[in-house]
């Protein structure tokens, strides 16, 4: 069996056509149909029913497609992988929280890294801020990038981590222009409905400090939904389902956009630092090069 059938057959799938497949593999429409007739034949199948015009792929085709293309996939990934060992490349794992991957921390710190460290590949896991402390702690990671309050204590001990600050950040409260209309429109005053991280949570630790129960005191504003996740709530915020504390580098745009206000005359912003840890429990290569760079 030759590879080269595997990905003929591939192309046949995606256009439906054999002239046009043929003419996507650079061959004979002849050729192209005996190197489909050989995979048929080595596989003990039809893959195609030529009974029928157009011709139809059989129930066995289609049931093994999505096995076909990740074989596939997966032969050229082996290959690049053992090409990858052979040029001594770093791979490099980190753990971040889900919102940071939004934001422009992460790509302009990782594009520093790979300025830094030769041969540089890199792994990304993206969680809650209590999976990422969790697996940094247990030594599945060697790098930490998560945000911390100014002036808190950090969840990862000094004596495990080496600490950099890659930059800061504020949580504020924004709301869709339509969402703040109604609330300060005159007459009958609505409440303002809020979209509010769970106490639990990290985010929800920093908004409920004091922020939330402030404004709850103050303001004629009630919790309208509860969500972990400040990119869903981001988007919630767009839609004018109602005010949001979100991270200000992830809503950056949408300010400048006009898309949400923020309501300073609501809320304070709250001080947050992004912040990187650096393991110091694993001698493998990139943790050691991260800690000479440090």
């Amino acid at each position: 069996m030759e590879l080269k059938w595997l990905e003929d057959y591939l192309a046949l799938v995606d256009c439906q056509n054999f002239t046009t497949a043929a003419s996507i593999r650079n061959s004979s429409q002849p050729a192209f149909s005996r190197r489909i007739q050989a995979l048929e034949t080595w596989l003990g199948v039809e893959l195609i029913d030529r009974s029928k015009k157009p011709f139809r792929f059989t129930a066995t085709a289609i049931e093994h497609e999505a096995a076909i293309r990740g074989l596939v996939n997966q032969i050229y990934q082996i290959r690049n992988q053992a090409q990858s060992s052979t040029q001594d490349r770093v791979t490099l794992t980190l753990a971040a929280q889900h919102s940071l991957l939004v934001t422009s921390f992460l790509p302009h710190f990782l594009e520093k890294l790979a300025a830094s460290i030769k041969n540089l590949n890199y792994r990304v896991v993206s969680e809650n801020m209590d999976t990422c402390v969790a697996m940094f702690l247990k030594g599945e990671v060697d790098m930490l990038i998560v945000y911390e309050i100014e002036g808190a204590k950090s969840a990862i001990p000094a004596h495990l981590s080496l600490k950099k600050t890659l930059g800061s950040d504020e949580m504020i409260l924004v709301a869709h222009r339509d969402v703040v209309k109604r609330f300060n429109s005159p007459g009958k005053r609505r409440s303002l409905p809020l979209l509010a991280y769970p106490p639990g949570s990290f985010f929800g630790e920093v908004v409920w400090a004091e922020e939330v129960p402030r404004v709850l005191r103050e303001h004629n504003a009630l919790i309208a939904c509860e969500s972990s996740f400040a990119v869903g709530l981001r988007e919630m915020a767009i839609a004018g389902t109602g005010a949001a504390w979100l991270p200000r580098s992830i809503v950056l745009q949408d300010l400048k956009d006009g898309k949400l206000l923020q309501l300073t005359d609501i809320s304070d912003p709250i001080a947050m630092n992004v912040v990187a840890h650096i393991t110091k429990l694993s001698e493998t290569s990139p943790a050691k090069e991260l800690r000479a760079i440090f």
